[in-house]
This record gives C-alpha cells, structure tokens and sequence, in this order.
C-alpha cells in the first residue's frame, strides 16, 4: 500500500505496468479511499437511493435508514451516503437544497451472547450466555 499526496502522483503510479521487469497492478484502496456521511431531509422522500447515487455529485453508494412499526418497516427521512473521497463534505446539493452532511458512526458490534462489545455471538468464547437483563449465567433464554 502507497499513501500519495496529490491526484497527479495518483495518475502517475497508475500508468505504471512493470516496477523492475515486474508486472504490477495499481488500484485504490477501498475503505480508505471513501466516507460515509448522513442526510435528512423531508424534500428526497421521494427519492430512491438509486437517484440519489446517479444525481449526487461524488456519491457511490446510499441506503435510507428505516424503522420498524409492528411487523411493518417504515423509511425515515435520514441517508447514509458513501462518498468517493477520504473525508465527506460537510455540504452537499440535492437540486435547490442544500444540505449538511454530518459523519457517519455506526453502531458497535455486541455479543448478544456474553453482552460484550467487538464481537458476534458466532465469534464468541464464553461458554454459556450471560442474561441481558441482570448480567448473570446459566439462565434459561426465555427467563
């Protein structure tokens, strides 16, 4: 992995094929050479994600948080966008609007077996679960 300063030495390292008599390939990065950022907004209700990523200048990928009512699952007004730069802008347009982007923070990963954060049940090394409610093992699930 290579960090460069600037968009020329980007374009310059791509157009290498050999580095002594070796080929290479040149790619970038994935995760790092992207950021999610969230926007609300009552207006692109009635956008899909699929308009949002073809009319968003520097968008890649966007999914609109939903909720659960019941059995039903509800779209918010809240959009996760993926955008094609190390850092998300802090404004973005969508048409006339103008709108914020704030970061991205996911939720942590919890064991929904020993109640830790960092790992899934499926990883876990405790051998028997840890109630959620009291924190104590050896519990029945439905108790």
């Amino acid at each position: 992995m290579v960090e460069l300063k600037s968009n020329d030495q980007a374009k310059k390292l791509g157009a290498i094929a050999t580095f002594l008599d070796i080929p290479v390939t040149v790619s970038p990065h994935k995760s790092l050479n992207s950021s999610k950022g969230v926007i609300r907004s009552r207006d692109l209700r009635c956008c899909s994600e699929e308009e949002m990523v073809e009319e968003l200048r520097g968008v890649t990928h966007a999914w609109r948080i939903k909720v659960r009512r019941g059995e039903d699952k509800i779209q918010t007004d809240t959009v996760v966008l993926t955008f094609d730069s190390p850092k998300p802008p802090s404004r973005i347009r969508a048409g006339y609007l103008t709108l914020d982007v704030r970061p991205y923070v996911p939720l942590p990963m919890r064991c929904y077996k020993c109640q830790r954060y960092g790992h899934g049940k499926d990883r876990c090394k405790k051998p028997a679960a840890v109630c959620v409610r009291c924190g104590k093992g050896g519990q029945v699930e439905r108790d």
